[in-house]
């Protein structure tokens, strides 16, 4: 076997060397698991470790930021879907998920972001609606893979579409970019073809629900015998829904981190077994080395003996 092979030269004290830095690096890379990029009222963007083994980018990227702000502002939904509800039978028209704040403010940090990030990595942000375009917040990843460039909205309008078509196409996302939630779309972006494709007409942005206005205190008094607003009602269970949302997004995170640690922890007790197995198996060789080197020396001067007789 080609690691059994590998590790036989190696003595006892080297191999439990080994052992102790493949320890470290594990705990290391489990207090890395994130990288922040920037945070501040407009959002956050940072790198983050995915736990999935399988998962390979093509990163560090460089990827200029026209580019990049062409893929931001191409990304659409529709006008009939808020949120993860779904799209009404008649279809909507369709609305840029980023606003030009949020492109501005996402466009530079993404770009960075993707010239720092490793092959295990992606990217991961969040835009809020302090910016005052009035756009809903949105969060989800970014990475590039296989010459496409991956961005998955996870929390806030669903992807519908890319324009221009020709460059991308849609598709459901993998857990790991959506946070480890199902049921999230990404656009798979041809950047290099987005690069030198021909402006489009912009869209209009789609706008976060209107937040309730505060009723005076003296309608108040007079009003407080009525039944409250409809409208009122879903404004409040949106903002609920949100923050649900929310803390089961981050919670998910947390979950996914620990099984991640006890997937490497018990590898890391799968090599220390192999490692031992390993030792005993070296020692057992040569011990036999060394007695069949003794069994063998009585032999060779009987042999001198019987020549010299002959001769």
């Amino acid at each position: 076997m080609r690691i059994h092979t590998a590790f036989r030269p190696l003595t006892q004290p080297v191999l439990y060397a080994f052992i102790g830095l493949a320890a470290f690096s594990l705990i290391a890379a489990g207090c890395a698991s994130e990288s922040k990029i920037a945070q501040n009222s407009k959002g956050s963007v940072y790198l983050e470790e995915v736990p999935d083994w399988s998962f390979e980018a093509s990163h560090p990227a460089v990827i200029d930021q026209v580019t990049m702000a062409k893929a931001l502002r191409g990304l659409y939904t529709d006008s009939t879907q808020g949120g993860s509800s779904q799209m009404s039978a008649g279809g909507g028209k369709p609305m840029r998920i980023f606003s030009d704040e949020d492109v501005d403010f996402l466009t530079p940090l993404l770009t960075h972001a993707l010239s720092k990030a490793k092959p295990e990595q992606l990217v991961s942000f969040r835009t809020s609606s302090s910016a005052g375009s009035g756009s809903e917040p949105a969060a989800g990843s970014i990475y590039l893979q296989k010459g496409a460039l991956h961005v998955t909205i996870a929390q806030g309008r669903s992807v519908k579409g890319f324009m221009p078509e020709s460059v991308a196409r849609i598709e459901q996302a993998p857990a790991y970019a959506a946070g480890g939630g199902k049921g999230s779309m990404a656009a798979v972006i041809d950047y290099q073809a987005l690069a030198i494709a021909p402006a489009v007409a912009p869209l209009p942005v789609a706008q976060a629900a209107p937040k309730a206005i505060p009723v005076p205190a003296t309608a108040a008094a007079t009003t407080q015998t009525k039944p409250q607003p409809a409208t009122n009602l879903a404004v409040q269970d949106n903002k609920d829904s949100s923050a649900t949302t929310r803390e089961q997004y981050e919670l998910k995170k947390a979950k996914d981190a620990l099984a991640k640690k006890d997937t490497e922890i018990n590898m890391l007790r799968r090599e220390s077994e192999w490692m031992k197995r390993e030792l005993r198996e070296r020692d057992l060789e040569l011990k036999a080395i060394k007695a069949s080197k003794v069994s063998a020396k009585p032999a060779t001067k009987k042999k001198t003996a019987e020549a010299t007789q002959t001769r």
